[in-house]
């Protein structure tokens, strides 16, 4: 899986699982074998926080 899929793919379960905070999502990113909170923050140059939120609005 290369890192735009897994980015995509992280992006999509936090939205199919509506996931509201961090201490969810790296439960599910160790569940699932997910981009971790870090790494989305990396590649997306934005905070989680802010990436919550759209995924939320989108």
């Amino acid at each position: 899986m290369n890192m735009k899929s897994a980015y995509e793919k992280s992006l999509q379960m936090i939205k199919d699982k509506n996931i509201t905070n961090l201490k969810d999502y790296t439960k599910l990113a160790k569940k699932e074998n997910l981009l971790n909170a870090t790494s989305l923050e990396y590649i997306s140059r934005k905070e989680f926080n802010k990436l919550l939120e759209e995924t939320r609005e989108g």
